[in-house]
């Protein structure tokens, strides 16, 4: 197996630290004095937010996947994985720039 693939403890340590980072990240911005007057602070926390909620359920899904001994390597399942990723970065990459205007 790949190290950080779906269904091994490196993935699922990987997708944890994922959901705990972007749920501080959108602490930071919410506890932020005046964020909502930022389009960019509200679309970067948009992005964030989506992160949070795509992360989760993966960590939950290699959990499971450990607990019980599934392989989570099937073709369809894994490009579904990582197409959906790559939507999360492009959203969350592409927000980034403009939080420094």
């Amino acid at each position: 197996c790949i190290v950080g693939s779906p269904g091994t403890w490196s993935g699922m340590a990987l997708r944890v630290s994922q959901c705990v980072f972007a749920a501080a990240s959108v602490f930071a911005m919410f506890s932020a004095y005046g964020f909502s007057n930022y389009s960019a602070y509200f679309y970067m926390n948009f992005a964030s937010v989506l992160q949070f909620l795509w992360s989760l359920p993966l960590a939950c899904l290699d959990i499971f996947s450990l607990r019980n001994e599934k392989d989570l390597h099937a073709p369809d399942r894994l490009l579904l994985i990582v197409i959906i990723d790559w939507v999360s970065r492009s959203l969350c990459h592409l927000y980034c720039p403009w939080s420094y205007v």
